[in-house]
């Protein structure tokens, strides 16, 4: 037993992977979404679950940065963007709207944005999301 569950239950179902307030677990959405993006969602849907904050939005940032970098071209339209299902855009909002924090709240907005506009970024509201969570990332302690 590993925190009151079995191996195969800790492997296939942890906790932690529907201790958001949506009650959605991270994957339902992540699937269906270019490698960057579904890292950036994910670590921002669970960095309240490992003891690791500060280090799971750092790491974040890093994947929406690297997304921004590599994906998105110098007319601002992104080169690996697919449709996704409508459920999954659903989904996506409920994980919004039932996030209690307004910088991680920011964040799901530009993966969404992102995924329901083509790959377009609002320069002004990107830059102001990865700051905000850069900030609150680094007001955050980290246990050792």
């Amino acid at each position: 037993m590993i925190n009151g569950q079995t191996l195969e239950q800790e492997v296939n179902e942890p906790k932690h992977y529907r201790s958001h307030e949506s009650g959605i677990e991270a994957i339902e959405i992540t699937r269906w979404l270019q490698f960057d993006l579904g890292n950036c969602w994910k670590y921002c849907m669970r960095y309240r679950d490992k003891g690791t904050p500060k280090k799971d939005l750092k790491k974040a940032i890093w994947y929406i940065k690297d997304f921004h970098e590599h994906y998105i071209d110098y007319n601002n339209d992104s080169t690996f963007i697919h449709r996704i299902p409508e459920e999954i855009v659903t989904k996506m909002c409920a994980v919004i709207e039932a996030e209690p924090s307004n910088v991680i709240k920011a964040m799901f907005e530009q993966v969404l944005g992102i995924v329901t506009q083509n790959g377009i970024l609002e320069p002004t509201t990107y830059n102001s999301a990865v700051e905000e969570l850069t900030s609150y990332a680094e007001s955050l302690e980290e246990k050792e």
